[in-house]
């Protein structure tokens, strides 16, 4: 399988997220986003997801991490995966991959305020 760009679902998440969304696999068992970051995701709260892992291959510049209460300091080629049921907030300026298996659903994807 094979896409371009213009194949990918544009999106912009308030607080500094903005990215695109390439199509699934076929089965559901893994999509792939590239995220532009400048600033905090979410912007109150943390994410959680009670599905997906949610692998973050950083690009470039920097991001901090924080799943259950430690941060990560991600630099260039650092990951991180955050699993099923972790809590997390990401913060700063950076470009990434981002691997979700399996595919993304935002009925499974809930902000929560601790």
């Amino acid at each position: 399988m094979y896409f371009e760009q213009k194949n990918a679902q544009e999106f912009e998440i308030p607080g500094g997220t903005k990215g695109y969304l390439y199509p699934a696999h076929p089965q559901g068992e893994q999509q792939i986003a590239m995220v532009e970051m400048d600033g905090v995701y979410p912007e109150k709260g943390y994410s959680i997801n009670s599905v997906c892992t949610e692998t973050i291959f950083l690009l470039e510049g920097q991001l901090t991490v924080e799943v259950d209460g430690q941060d990560y300091n991600l630099r260039p080629n650092d990951m991180i995966m955050i699993l099923p049921g972790q809590k997390y907030k990401v913060t700063g300026k950076g470009k990434s991959i981002d691997l979700i298996s399996p595919s993304w659903d935002k009925n499974q994807n809930k902000i929560i305020d601790q």
